[in-house]
């Protein structure tokens, strides 16, 4: 998380950006959202409120933003990048629920009440001490959950087996692949839609403006005043919305897009299926797991192919 990030870099030393000593959760949050880090610049994220006292205000829909790609030299890999973006919004859309305490949290649901399996110590104080994975409601209510517990290994084997499975034939992962892509690039709707929306608020903040500088300069009738601004405002709000919600649409597009390019990179590393468990293959791979009452479990991969080990 980041706050373990900060923790980590205050112990290790590491300078802040203002060159503190201390590190907080907000700064790592900020620079891993950054688009500057991997080649890109939003432009116009803050404008001058006031000429005269240089007051700035962030830029809430305004004014147009400017999304300006390979704008500089990169130091972070775009699909890197993006898939940190994807991560976050992951565990944000997870909210309190969310651990970070193990590349299996958050990521093994229960067949039976769809929350997550959490990591549990038996016999913590001797030599039989060892860590399960069972649902965190299994005793929870009146129902028990019926599926059972698992070790690291045992989620590790059934891992491979199932990239295996999905990766036999690399042909076939490749060409759904790319004709996933190729649908998750194909923005042209949403993005004629945000056109014809970005076009109407700007004739609307237009109106809005008028509107003031008509108040400011003669005395209008305020029923009439607070009646138009109050419809004007309002549709200003639903346009936002809707441009705001298409735009979090395409983002996710793109950020799917690089999760299924890492996806296919990480599977041309090696000629053959790896042997042993990988960390990066499983968070490349892997959306979510769901652990049935029989002790398999269908794990659901990044290009939404679902496979049972």
């Amino acid at each position: 998380t980041p706050g373990a990030i900060a923790k980590q870099l205050t112990k290790e030393g590491v300078p802040t950006p203002r060159n503190k000593s201390k590190w907080q959760a907000t700064t790592v949050r900020s620079i891993l959202t950054n688009e500057k880090y991997k080649g890109a610049a939003l432009l116009q994220k803050q404008f001058t409120v006031n000429f005269l006292t240089k007051k700035q205000k962030v830029n809430e829909g305004e004014l147009p933003q400017y999304y300006v790609e390979h704008s500089h030299d990169p130091i972070i890999a775009p699909a890197e990048f993006e898939l940190v973006q994807k991560e976050m919004a992951r565990r944000e859309s997870i909210g309190k629920n969310y651990s970070g305490n193990s590349i299996f949290s958050s990521r093994l649901i229960c067949g039976d009440c769809g929350h997550f399996f959490g990591s549990k110590v038996w016999h913590s104080t001797d030599k039989y001490r060892r860590t399960i994975w069972q649902c965190n409601h299994k005793f929870s209510g009146e129902h028990k959950c019926e599926t059972p517990h698992l070790t690291e290994d045992e989620i590790k084997e059934r891992f491979l087996a199932a990239y295996w499975q999905l990766a036999g034939n690399r042909e076939r992962i490749f060409e759904d692949c790319r004709l996933i892509q190729e649908t998750l690039t194909n923005t042209t709707a949403i993005d004629e839609e945000l056109d014809k929306l970005n076009m109407e608020i700007e004739v609307l903040n237009g109106l809005i403006r008028r509107i003031i500088e008509e108040s400011a300069a003669t005395a209008l009738d305020q029923a009439d005043y607070n009646k138009r601004y109050k419809e004007y405002a309002s549709r200003y709000e639903k346009l936002k919305s809707r441009i705001d919600t298409l735009t979090e649409k395409k983002q996710k597009r793109r950020q799917q897009f690089e999760a299924i390019g890492a996806f296919m990179e990480e599977i041309t590393q090696s000629d053959e299926p790896p042997i042993e468990f990988d960390q990066k293959l499983w968070i490349v791979s892997i959306g979510h797991a769901t652990v049935r009452n029989d002790g398999k479990i269908a794990f659901k991969f990044v290009t939404g192919a679902e496979v049972e080990a």
